[in-house]
């Protein structure tokens, strides 16, 4: 059963519609917006369709700061995956604004991930790992590359 809805996006005249998957934001309380309008786009492209993740934004940057934030005193910064230095850094796909896609490093991204997952994360933030490893391993077994866009 395909659960998946379409999801335009017309950014300076150009159309940009997604496949997506799964949608893990939920509107704002106070302005009734997804993700207050920070959302994380991730995809890979299969028969010109872009299967994609929904994630907010704000709660990816959350989940990467607590790493830093724990582990600041113990890291080695130059060997951690590149994206998490870009992401401390502010450079690279967190600066991904361009619905045309930054790619990313699935091996990289995997990697990240495995080093930021833990026990004492709670079940939302466990739950969007989960769901970004899933999309890099839909990614490797289709034989595509995996973008991201921050809105």
């Amino acid at each position: 059963m395909d659960n998946s809805s379409e999801h335009e996006i017309e950014v300076n005249g150009k159309k940009y519609t997604f496949k997506v998957q799964k949608d893990l934001t939920e509107p704002c309380p106070q302005c009734g917006i997804p993700a207050c309008g920070k959302e994380n786009y991730f995809w890979f492209e299969e028969k010109e369709l872009r299967h994609t993740l929904i994630l907010d934004g704000a709660i990816l940057d959350s989940i990467i700061n607590q790493y830093f934030k724990a582990n600041i005193q113990k890291i080695k910064y130059a060997s951690l995956p590149k994206f998490l230095r870009e992401s401390n850094e502010c450079i690279g796909w967190s600066e991904a604004d361009d619905f045309e896609g930054t790619k990313i490093d699935i091996d990289d991204l995997l990697s990240a991930i495995d080093l930021i997952q833990t026990d004492e994360l709670e079940d939302q933030m466990q739950e969007y790992l989960n769901e970004l490893k899933e999309i890099g391993h839909k990614a490797i077994q289709k034989k595509t590359e995996l973008y991201l866009a921050r809105s």
